[in-house]
């Protein structure tokens, strides 16, 4: 009898041990199927605006964690001679307890003050505080204001924004003329007072609602057709701002209805670019894009193509992947072809979201989306913050992608970096693999995700940021630095991202070979020099593009250029008969070869074009009476009227994801140049200058701040600067008048410091607290527009002399010269011809 309960015993307890084992199992093996993550919707996390002159402007979103606030330009808040700000919130289900500030100097480095905000109160049904700087501020002067918001839990959440200090500004009359301006598009008969402000062209997608500019037609500009309406508040901010200029934003939603009924949503992004002259206000730029709120209602087919509506398609970011069925011949390759899965998917990025289409079974799956299926509610400006990059696709279905930016919901919400997930197209959910933190802004995050992004067959994930090419194990989390100097001239990587091409330099500066890397296999080739010299010229579609020079030559022609393929195979060789190549250059598909004969005469300039298939091609655009174009994808799928639309469900992870990372770089030499919205880095402010003067864009610096529109200056500015010394013909001399003039000019105590034999280094340990641009070889015309914006141009005339261009008007420049003390205007061509013929030397600074 006590052996049978021992066994009974014994076999009770090894059956809960089997039992609780298969329910471990089971439990580990469906984690992130029994797990789900945090719902998406609406953020949950506490926002603060500004209220300015009765109007609500320069909402901040909250971050979890402290950010680089050099490198943030979120929005700038104007502040008068009152030095007050009113801070006003939005709680959506915490309450804010206290709020603490930062004052800080423009680069975030100097503490200027801090303290707590009066205690917060509610008036006329908001809650609000304010903060009153007591400290001494610069008239015209940029500083960082850092808050602290402790909510009613004790959690503390961090917001960014900048503080322009000055009573010219004119910040509300610029608000409201681009408030005005709103309001009037979506007046049908205020089309004719519009038009004054637009600058109309042919070539301005005047039927075309995805992109709406300055150039398009007042009709296109007044909603056509739409009839929109709006839904909710419009959120706006003030990106940049100066005595002259303000650019500012407006993101809102309209709702419209078609003939049968049906309503659509849409986003809308609106850009102004507003100008001051006296009293009189200007409209210098303008743009507005929209995005339609895609849900299971938007999508259908027409003509074997999927309709996506109005969304951007430059960013649709198209991948087709899977496994096609292959052509059978006999019964046993039909049984074995069987019992493997075959099918094609198409996968694209539209509306903040990943979609994933399966041509074979006709299902479109949102595989990630911030938002709750069907989710109606008002999206704010902080929903853009973010992009979606495929970063891998698998036969099966599967794709790793990455969410980057600011993490609008879910497990990472009020965080900002890049999320790479995993989206597992037969359970119909993503999970989380890695999270990689970053504290700096979502222009230089996305400019090079762009740049490069992807996950090679080994689960590496390669990225480009501030100039280097990291590496992280996916599975390991080891981070690693690929190439330390991929941003500068010496490296081009290819349009996929996928490829990387860097010159190898000897001391004195000459390329001695090229190495070209396929980071996807991890293979390498190496182009030596031989007994000549390299050029890089860079990539054409898939094949790279080199220049050979005999040894000896200096100057950089180039005798031969080579096109060839990675395995090295020579696709096109090219020479030039009696002459040589003078320079090349790779634009997008396009080879330009600048061509002269021995003589050094030139011949017309020659091109090569590639030509390969690419996503593009799966785009379309069709035309719908009211919402005129919108794009489509041509996905080959017959007899379908709409696709059957589900929503992936996001999972938690069983594992640390986070990555302790940090990036090596210093952005601080770098300038940008904005055109149409688009970043492109140059490493010198002439570079970028010269670029902006050519294009009609706008010169950045690598915070963000607007430095200079090089194109639009006002047709007359004096500064009225103080008496220039007389000084001689010293050099020295004439150095430190221009310095104690500018010194003057700028309202510094003090005296100039005279280190170095350089005016450009003189002028940086003399103004350190400025940023000194050197616009040297640029012409004194094209360098006015520093004037226009309140700024003088130190200059070397036709003797050589150090002087200051300080005003200009209709066919005259006026320029005080350090020599004789004298201010002297002079014919225009005059002016121009004499400081070219010095150099074109040019100096100017900004504050």
């Amino acid at each position: 009898m006590k052996n049978k309960k021992k066994i009974g015993f014994i076999a009770g307890f090894y059956l809960i041990s089997f039992i609780v084992t298969l329910v471990l199992a089971n439990y580990t093996l469906n984690y992130d199927r029994i797990h789900p993550s945090k719902n998406q919707g609406e953020t949950a996390l506490i926002k603060l605006h500004v209220k300015y002159n009765g109007m609500k402007i320069n909402e901040m979103d909250a971050y979890t964690e402290e950010m680089d606030a050099a490198y943030l330009r979120l929005s700038v808040t104007p502040v008068s001679d009152t030095k007050k700000i009113t801070l006003q919130m939005q709680e959506p289900v915490t309450s804010a307890r206290s709020i603490s500030y930062v004052l800080m100097d423009e680069n975030n480095e100097r503490e200027i003050e801090s303290g707590v905000c009066p205690e917060i109160q509610r008036i006329e049904g908001d809650r609000q505080t304010e903060i009153t700087f007591s400290s001494p501020l610069t008239e015209g002067q940029e500083y960082c204001l850092n808050l602290t918001v402790e909510d009613e839990d004790g959690q503390d959440y961090y917001y960014y924004t900048r503080v322009a200090y000055g009573t010219n500004f004119q910040a509300y009359d610029k608000l409201q003329f681009a408030l005005d301006f709103h309001n009037a598009t979506f007046v049908k008969s205020a089309a004719a007072s519009l038009s004054e402000y637009l600058t109309y062209s042919s070539s301005g997608n005047s039927s075309d609602f995805r992109e709406v500019s300055i150039y398009s037609d007042s009709e296109t500009v007044t909603w056509g057709d739409l009839e929109p309406e709006v839904v909710g508040d419009v959120d706006m901010t003030i990106l940049n701002l100066d005595r002259q200029t303000g650019e500012l934003q407006f993101v809102y939603e309209i709702q419209t209805s078609d003939d049968h009924g049906n309503d659509y949503n849409y986003t809308v992004r609106e850009y102004f670019d507003v100008s001051t002259t006296g009293t009189n206000l200007n409209l210098i730029g303008y743009s507005r894009t929209m995005q339609e709120k895609l849900d299971d209602q938007s999508f259908y087919f027409d003509n074997s193509s999927l309709r996506l509506g109005l969304v951007d398609k430059d960013k649709l970011d198209i991948h087709v992947y899977g496994k096609e069925e292959p052509e059978t011949d006999d019964a046993s390759q039909e049984t074995e072809a069987a019992e493997e899965e075959y099918n094609t998917y198409m996968s694209f990025v539209a509306d903040g979201s990943l979609w994933v289409y399966n041509t074979k079974d006709n299902i479109l799956t949102q595989a990630f989306g911030f938002e709750r299926k069907n989710q109606m509610s008002y999206r704010d400006s902080s929903y853009l913050n973010h992009g979606v990059k495929v970063l891998q696709t698998l036969d099966n279905g599967n794709i790793y992608f990455a969410v980057y930016g600011y993490m609008y919901n879910g497990d990472h919400e009020g965080r900002f970096g890049i999320q790479v997930n995993l989206y597992n197209r037969a359970d119909g959910t993503y999970s989380e693999v890695l999270f990689v933190p970053y504290d700096k802004s979502f222009e230089l995050l996305e400019e090079g995700i762009h740049k490069m992004a992807f996950i090679n067959g080994e689960n590496i994930l390669y990225f480009y940021l501030e100039d280097k090419i990291y590496t992280i194990d996916v599975m390991m989390k080891d981070v690693g630095v690929a190439f330390e100097e991929a941003g500068s001239d010496d490296c081009v990587i290819a349009e996929d991202g996928k490829r990387v091409v860097i010159s190898k330099r000897d001391s004195r500066g000459t390329v001695t070979e090229i190495e070209w890397w396929d980071l996807e296999t991890g293979a390498s080739q190496t182009i030596e020099a031989g007994n000549g010299t390299l050029q890089m010229i860079g990539l054409l579609g898939e094949n790279l593009v080199y220049g050979v020079s005999p040894s000896g030559v200096k100057d950089e022609r180039i005798q031969t250029l080579y096109i060839v393929d990675f395995d090295r195979n020579i696709l096109k060789e090219y020479t030039v008969p009696n002459g040589y190549i003078s320079y090349a250059e790779v634009n997008g598909n396009l080879l330009e070869i600048e061509r002269k004969k021995n003589d050094a005469t030139s011949l017309p300039v020659d091109y090569i074009m590639y030509n390969e298939g690419n996503s593009e091609g799966y785009i379309t655009d069709q035309w719908q009476e009211s919402r005129m174009y919108e794009s489509w994808i041509a996905t080959e799928s017959y007899g379908n009227d709409m696709p059957v639309v589900i929503f992936a469900r996001g999972v938690e992870t069983y594992r640390n994801t986070e990555v302790a990372f940090e990036t090596e770089g210093d952005m601080s030499r770098n300038y940008y140049v904005s055109i149409n919205d688009s970043l492109t880095k140059c490493t010198t402010f002439k570079e970028a200058y010269q670029m902006a003067y050519d294009t009609e864009g706008k010169v950045l610096n690598h915070q963000g701040r607007l430095i200079v529109r090089p194109s639009a200056r006002d047709a007359a500015k004096r500064l009225n600067g103080p008496t220039m010394a007389a000084v001689g013909e010293e050099n020295g001399a004439q150095q430190q008048a221009v310095l104690e003039w500018l010194m003057t000019f700028e309202k510094q105590d003090g005296e100039p410091v005279m280190d170095s034999d350089g005016m450009f280094e003189n002028l940086q340990a003399t103004f350190p607290d400025y940023e000194i641009l050197d616009l040297t070889g640029i012409s004194l015309d094209e360098a006015l527009t520093m004037i226009s914006n309140g700024v003088p141009l130190i200059v070397k005339n036709s003797e050589g002399t150090w002087c200051v261009a300080e005003g200009y008007g209709s066919g005259f420049i006026e320029i005080a010269d350090s020599k004789d003390g004298t201010v002297v205007r002079y014919n225009s061509d005059s002016a121009i011809e004499g400081i070219a013929s010095s150099g074109n030397v040019i100096y100017s600074f900004i504050r």
